[in-house]
């Protein structure tokens, strides 16, 4: 779990959180007669514990969908570009990033905001693309929008590119949020 200045972990989500993992490590190694691995006990309890420390920030940890970091990503468009000095194809996704928290947060547009496969293989982010400046990564207030885009180096020019959420800051699967994840057929570009 990633925590920043502005995010302080009460003392009751360190407790759940601390003895969760230690009880998921101790049921994992309890003996050979148990079911499942070390890695299954272990992703339990932490996913476990990380429920129970929101639930205790959040009141009641039900019906919140917001993602951890505040920010919501819709993929608006997607082109072909240049990389810069090689020439190289890549895709740029057209991004709009919302503040759906109820705090201000810094929307980023670098590449770990949605992850892109290839034939079940993850795309490179590229931000350096000709024609295009850098995105404007800021500070958003709730409910603003930010434009942006985000670029990945394709392996090919053919071959189908699924976008999906990206999982940013300490591997949550829910640190970031897209709206509408989605397979783009290169060929209708």
């Amino acid at each position: 779990m990633r925590l920043d200045n502005k995010t302080k972990m009460d003392r009751r989500a360190f407790l759940a959180l601390g003895l969760a993992t230690g009880a998921a490590l101790l049921s994992a190694c309890s003996g050979q007669d148990s079911k499942g691995s070390y890695d299954d006990g272990y992703a339990a309890g932490y996913a476990a514990a990380q429920a129970d420390a929101q639930k205790s920030e959040d009141g009641n940890g039900e019906g919140d969908e917001a993602p951890t970091s505040g920010i919501e990503y819709t993929i608006t468009g997607a082109k072909f570009g240049k990389k810069q000095y090689t020439g190289e194809p890549v895709l740029i996704l057209s991004v709009t990033a919302k503040n759906v928290s109820d705090k201000d947060q810094i929307a980023f547009f670098n590449g770990n905001e949605i992850t892109a496969y290839q034939d079940g293989k993850a795309l490179d982010a590229w931000m350096l693309v000709d024609g295009l400046d850098l995105p404007d990564s800021r500070q958003i207030q709730p409910g603003v929008e930010l434009e942006g885009w985000l670029g990945y180096e394709l392996i090919d020019t053919t071959t189908p590119v699924e976008c999906k959420v990206g999982c940013g800051a300490g591997a949550q699967e829910s640190y970031y949020k897209l709206s509408n994840p989605q397979t783009i057929d290169l060929s209708t570009l």
